[in-house]
């Protein structure tokens, strides 16, 4: 089963999860793409300006808006962290749990299997 984006846009993370798990066949797999809020390390001032400054800026000048271009860095930092999702996809059961972070850590793939 895989998904991008999913969870970020469910109302409930933990009960999404939960259902995934259940229609997962036996030895099924599970993978998601999602955003999450950058690390905190020396890039973390460079990355926040790029997803709150650039962006948004894109935005309004490719479309003529910037409000969904706004809402998503606000939505990726307000977002569970790599190590949280990881730790929900061990709560439901799931094995093999694993993640690997992207784009300068604000995507993460996460993995597990039933």
């Amino acid at each position: 089963m895989t998904s991008g984006y999913l969870l970020r846009n469910v109302a409930d993370v933990p009960q999404a999860l939960v259902e995934q798990h259940r229609v997962l066949r036996s030895q099924g797999r599970v993978v998601c793409l999602d955003t999450t809020p950058p690390p905190r390390n020396v890039l973390r001032p460079f990355i926040r300006f790029h997803l709150h400054v650039m962006i948004p800026l894109m935005g309004r000048v490719i479309t003529g808006s910037s409000a969904a271009y706004t809402y998503l860095p606000d939505s990726t930092e307000a977002f569970h962290s790599a190590e949280n999702i990881a730790d929900r996809l061990r709560a439901v059961g799931l094995r093999e749990v694993g993640f690997a972070r992207r784009m300068l850590g604000t995507m993460a793939i996460h993995w597990g299997a039933k």
